[in-house]
């Protein structure tokens, strides 16, 4: 049974995989989705009107600059930094933190207007690569940079590139993360990170592990050519932030035992069993989180209209600047009738299902458990093919994306210079269901990594599905900021 959805802008639904289930005790699986509409916008919109209409934004870029960062991958770096200045207005506050062994603040926060945007234009242009790789404490400069005194009616990110390995300052993944935590504890850089790795001598697991602490994505950026489309992805979703501080409350109905909550937070328990909540963070327009609940049916007697879960959605609106709260009820049919599983319901506890045997794969390669991992996918492929939602598109694109990622782990030389990068980047895809897009190596076209489309020159082609752009998660405006970017090159 699937709720019907409310009229707010954010539209909440629930949905069983099962619209009748018998009359004795019954392990089920429910879906709650979250959605926002993509905005319409026709050819001939007025830009001045797009940007007033949307949050302020505030960036802080912090940026590699370490030798290996020198010619043509400085150069395009320069660019893409040209394009966002160019994007941002003068109610938008950017800041440009330079690293190599050393860490420099180049820009501090500064007003996008026009003094404010050549200033930003000459900081760019004196880039210059210079020694190591300071990641760490070229990120806690820029962390350092975000007000702390910001309500919700901003949106904050920090954008982290980096070509290498962290050589200098902190260098561990989990001493980096906890000085992220530490510092955000105390109020200091309260913002999403999204991670950009250039190149393949970079520490994917940390840059993706960097990005989930802070709620914000993992590009693998192939060549220089493909900068621009990653930025420009990033950049197109950080202007359309429509909504933040979501939060999902889940709650039994009739005796009802909630037993998994499959969200990419651990679930607050407010009450085991019973009453669940779920910090979704912020969803840009166009976007929408499937989370899958499984649950166990208590025995009853007949009944039309059974309620299983409520679902309430509290979040604030940039748009009309308030808070908003809305909430869903699933129902079912209890008797001997007996219904065809719903589809959607299945796909995204595959999508769940694949995302975590990825990030599980990627655990045990980074170990050097190749044959464990490649077992963990295989496994995962042969599940999904034999479940009910089998042909359904997502899942289609799902087991393409577990085949690429076997022809990249056939050992540990091509998981440590093709498989680290793809499955990081798979993972964070489907976890968050948000775009991350990449080059491809076979025919240098722009694809979303999510799509399937993805395939490097020593892996065997891999078709991909007519439908899989659907579920490559980029939306609208995405699409337009890389339409964007494309024309002024």
């Amino acid at each position: 049974a699937t709720s019907t959805p409310n009229d707010t802008e954010i539209q909440l639904l629930g949905t069983s995989l099962y619209s009748a289930v018998p009359l004795e005790e019954t392990k089920l699986t429910a879906l709650a989705t979250i959605k926002v509409p993509d905005t319409p916008e026709d050819e001939d919109d007025n830009e001045d009107e797009i940007n007033d209409a949307r949050a302020p934004v505030i960036l802080v870029a912090v940026v590699d600059k370490s030798g290996s960062m020198s010619g043509a991958k400085m150069n395009s770096l320069k660019d893409t930094l040209h394009f966002i200045i160019k994007e941002m207005t003068n109610r938008d506050r950017l800041a440009i933190v330079e690293y190599d062994t050393n860490v420099t603040v180049s820009l501090n926060l500064t007003k996008m207007n026009e003094s404010g945007r050549q200033q930003a234009k000459s900081v760019t242009d004196a880039l210059k690569a210079g020694s190591a790789t300071n990641l760490s404490s070229g990120l806690l400069e820029g962390l350092r940079l975000i007000p702390t005194d910001l309500d919700n009616k901003t949106v904050v990110s920090t954008l982290l590139l980096t070509d290498g390995l962290a050589n200098h300052g902190i260098r561990s993944t989990k001493g980096i993360i906890s000085m992220i935590q530490s510092n955000q504890t105390k109020g200091v850089g309260r913002c999403t990170i999204n991670t950009f790795g250039f190149g393949k001598d970079h520490d994917a697991s940390m840059l993706k592990e960097i990005s989930d602490v802070a709620e914000g994505m993992y590009y693998f950026i192939e060549n220089e050519d493909s900068i621009a489309s990653a930025f420009a992805d990033c950049l197109g979703g950080l202007l359309s932030v429509s909504a933040q501080g979501i939060e999902l409350t889940i709650e039994s109905c009739n005796g009802v035992t909630i037993e998994k909550v499959h969200a990419l937070k651990p679930a607050n328990i407010v009450e085991p069993g019973k009453v669940y909540r779920i910090d979704i963070g912020d969803l840009q327009e166009g976007e929408e989180r499937d989370i899958p609940i499984d649950f166990t049916v208590p025995e009853s007697s007949a009944c039309d209209d059974f309620e299983l879960l409520k679902f309430t959605v509290t979040y604030f609106d940039l748009k009309s600047e308030s808070m908003k709260e809305s909430s869903t009820t699933i129902k079912i049919t209890r008797g001997n009738e007996v219904k065809p599983a719903n589809p959607k319901v299945d796909r995204h506890r595959n999508r769940v299902k694949s995302a975590d045997a990825t990030e599980a794969a990627v655990a045990l390669a980074d170990k050097g458990n190749i044959s464990e991992a490649r077992e963990l996918l295989q496994n995962t492929i042969n599940e999904i093919k034999a479940s009910i939602s089998s042909n359904d598109p997502l899942c289609i694109s799902l087991v393409a994306g577990l085949q690429a990622s076997l022809s990249t782990m056939v050992d540990k030389i091509s998981y440590r210079k093709e498989g680290q990068f793809q499955m990081n980047g798979y993972c964070k895809a489907w976890k968050m269901q948000r775009s991350n897009a990449v080059v491809s190596n076979a025919n240098r076209s722009p694809v979303p990594m999510a799509s399937m489309a993805c395939q490097s020159s020593a892996m065997p082609s891999i078709p991909q599905p007519p439908e899989a752009s659907l579920f490559s998660f980029e939306t609208k405006n995405k699409a337009r900021m890389k339409k964007k970017f494309t024309k002024k090159c």
